[in-house]
C-alpha cells in the first residue's frame, strides 16, 4: 500500500514540529491534543520505529569491510607467490580500505549521549501520545456504551 506524497509531506512537517517542541511539555501536549486519532497513531508508530538506525548501519558497514579486508590479507599472504593473485590482492585490499574509510567518513556516527538524548525525546513523545490515545479511546468506548444503553432502553 502506497502512501500519497501529500500525506508524507504532512507527516514530515508534523514530526519536525513535534521534535522541535520536545523541551516544552505543555506545548507538546497542546500540539498533540490538536491532532486527530489517525495522526496520533502515525506519529506514535513513526517514533516507536525510529532510533539508532544510522549508527547500526554504519557499524554494520565497518564490521563487514573489516572482515573482508581481513580475509583479503589472509589470501594475499597465502598466495603471494603468484603474480596475478598478488596484483588482484593488492587491488582488492585497496578497494576494501577505500570502502572502509568511505563508510566511516560518509555517515557520521552520533555519540552515545546524543543517541540517548534523542531516544529520550522520542520516548516522551510516544508516552504522551499513548496517554492521549488511551483517553480518546476510553471516551469513544464510553460514548458507544451510552448509545448502546440508550438504544436498549428505547426498544
Amino acid at each position: 500500500m502506497e502512501t500519497p506524497k501529500h500525506k508524507l509531506t504532512k507527516l514530515a512537517q508534523l514530526i519536525t514540529s513535534l521534535e522541535a517542541d520536545t523541551s516544552d511539555t505543555e506545548t507538546m501536549v497542546y500540539n498533540l491534543n490538536k491532532l486527530s486519532a489517525e495522526e496520533l497513531e502515525s506519529v506514535q508508530s513513526y517514533f516507536s520505529g525510529s532510533g539508532i538506525r544510522t549508527f547500526s548501519k554504519t557499524f554494520l558497514q565497518i564490521s563487514m569491510a573489516s572482515f573482508i579486508s581481513g580475509m583479503t590479507v589472509f589470501f594475499f599472504i597465502k598466495f603471494q607467490a603468484e603474480l596475478l593473485v598478488l596484483f588482484l590482492g593488492i587491488a582488492y585490499l585497496l578497494a576494501c580500505i577505500l570502502i572502509f574509510f568511505r563508510s566511516t567518513l560518509k555517515a557520521p556516527t552520533k555519540s552515545f549521549l546524543e543517541i540517548a538524548m534523542n531516544r529520550g525525546k522520542y520516548d516522551r513523545i510516544i508516552s504522551l501520545t499513548a496517554i492521549i490515545l488511551d483517553e480518546r479511546y476510553r471516551k469513544d468506548f464510553q460514548n458507544a456504551l451510552k448509545n448502546l444503553l440508550i438504544l436498549k432502553n428505547i426498544n
